[in-house]
C-alpha cells in the first residue's frame, strides 16, 4: 500500500477520541520556521462526525505501508474554525486548523513584577538571548494559567540540542504582544530556529544548527529525481523586487542611499525604499541598502516541485521535512542542493495523496541569512 494520511481526533490537551475515517479532502502545509496548518472537509452525516462536533485537536498521521502509523511531530492541530451551509443536504463542512503552537497566540507579554516598563515595552537587557526571553515569558504565562498544555525542550541557558544560546540581544517587547508573534519576530531577527517536535512540544535552536539537516551529501543522500520522485518542476521568475538603488530611512533623520553601479536592469535605474525602525547610524543604513541592491540585482525565483508518493524512493515526513537540504531538480533539471522551505500534502476523498515542495537554492539561503543579520542589527536598542 502506498503512502497515506489519516486524521485522529483528541480531546483538548487530552486523550484520543477516535479516527476520522471519511474525510473528503485533506490539505496540510508544513513551512520551515513558521506555523503549520491543516484544512479538511467532512460530512456531518458520516461516521466520526460526532468526534469533531465540539472543540478538539486533530492529529495528522502518516503510513508508508498501511499498517504502521506515525503522528508527524509537527502534525497536531487545533480545530477552532468550521464553516458550512445549514441547509446543504450533504452536510459537508470545512475545517481550518492551525498548529497546536497557535495556542501561544493566546498568551501575551505582561510587565515584569520587578522592572517598570519603558515606553510601554518589557525591556530585556543586552545579555538576553532568544531562549531567555521565550523561557521567561512562557513560564510567566503558564503561571497565569495560559498555554497550560504546551511544553518546550529549551531553557534560558541552552537550546534544544543542549548548546549554549548565542547571539544575545537586548530588546523591548511591547506589552500585550502575543508570544507566537514574538517567536516569529525572533526568527526574523536571525536569533532562533524552531519547530514542534511532539504533539504539544516546542523545540528551538541557535539559528542554522539543530533544526537544519543536510541530506544532500553523504553515503545515502535524499535525491528527488525527475520522473521518479518529482513529476513537475515549475519555477516562477519575477523581476518585481529588482532594484539598482535603495534609499534607507532610519531614526534620528538617518537617510542613506546605496547604489549598485554595475547593475544592468532592463529599464534602467529602479529604486527601492527601505524604512528601518531602530537604525541610528549611517553605517548600519548603508549595510541595509547594500544588501537590498545586491539582492535586487537579479530576478527572484520561487521553486515548486510536484512530488509523487507512488514510485518515489524518498517520501516527505518519513525521509525529509521542511528545513532539510536535499538534492532536487534545479535549473535545467540538474540535481542541485536545495533547502526545503515548505512541504504541502493533499489527500482526496478517494485516498490519493499528492504534494509539492517549495525549495530554495544555496544563493537564496545566503540571501536569507543576510536579511536576518540585518534585521538583528536593526532591532538592537
Amino acid at each position: 500500500m502506498p503512502f497515506d494520511l489519516r486524521l485522529i481526533a483528541f480531546d483538548p490537551n487530552g486523550d484520543r477520541r477516535g479516527l476520522l475515517a471519511h474525510p473528503l479532502h485533506v490539505q496540510a502545509a508544513f513551512p520551515f520556521n513558521d506555523i503549520p496548518s491543516l484544512k479538511f472537509s467532512y460530512s456531518m452525516h458520516a461516521p466520526g462526525a460526532d468526534l469533531i462536533a465540539t472543540p478538539c485537536e486533530i492529529g495528522l498521521q502518516w503510513s508508508s505501508d498501511g499498517n504502521t502509523w506515525f503522528e508527524f511531530s509537527e502534525g497536531r492541530f487545533l480545530l477552532i474554525q468550521r464553516q458550512g451551509d445549514q441547509i446543504d443536504q450533504t452536510g459537508i463542512w470545512q475545517f481550518d486548523c492551525p498548529s497546536y503552537l497557535w495556542t501561544a497566540q493566546k498568551a501575551v507579554t505582561y510587565a515584569s513584577s520587578s522592572i517598570e516598563p519603558t515606553n510601554g515595552n518589557r525591556v530585556f537587557s543586552a545579555a538576553a538571548t532568544a531562549g531567555f526571553i521565550m523561557q521567561t515569558l512562557l513560564g510567566e504565562a503558564q503561571n497565569r494559567g495560559a498555554v497550560s498544555g504546551l511544553t518546550w525542550t529549551f531553557n534560558a541557558s541552552t537550546d534544544s540540542s543542549g548548546a549554549q544560546w548565542g547571539n544575545p540581544m537586548g530588546m523591548g517587547v511591547p506589552l500585550g504582544t502575543d508570544l507566537l508573534a514574538l517567536l516569529l519576530r525572533l526568527v526574523s531577527y536571525g536569533l532562533v530556529d524552531f519547530r514542534m517536535t511532539g504533539a504539544r512540544q516546542l523545540s528551538a535552536w541557535n539559528p542554522g544548527t539543530g533544526a537544519l539537516r543536510d541530506f544532500s551529501t553523504g553515503s545515502s543522500p535524499v535525491i528527488l529525481r525527475a520522473g521518479r520522485d518529482v513529476t513537475a518542476a515549475p519555477d516562477l521568475v519575477t523581476l518585481e523586487d529588482m532594484a539598482s538603488a535603495a534609499l534607507v530611512v532610519g531614526d534620528n533623520s538617518i537617510r542613506q542611499e546605496a547604489v549598485n553601479v554595475g547593475a544592468s536592469l532592463p529599464w534602467g535605474r529602479w529604486e527601492a525604499g527601505v524604512r528601518e525602525v531602530g537604525i541610528t547610524s549611517t553605517t548600519s543604513a548603508n549595510n541595509i541598502g547594500t544588501v537590498t541592491v545586491l539582492r535586487g540585482a537579479r530576478p527572484s525565483v520561487q521553486r515548486t516541485r510536484e512530488i509523487t508518493m507512488y514510485q518515489a524512493r524518498h517520501l516527505p515526513l518519513r525521509d525529509y521535512r521542511a528545513g532539510d537540504m536535499v538534492l532536487a531538480p534545479g535549473d535545467g533539471g540538474e540535481l542541485t542542493p536545495m533547502r526545503v522551505r515548505q512541504v504541502t500534502l493533499t489527500r482526496s476523498a478517494g485516498g490519493v495523496v499528492a504534494g509539492n515542495l517549495i525549495l530554495a537554492d544555496r544563493r537564496e539561503d545566503n540571501q536569507l541569512r543576510m536579511v536576518r543579520q540585518i534585521a538583528a542589527l536593526a532591532a538592537r536598542p
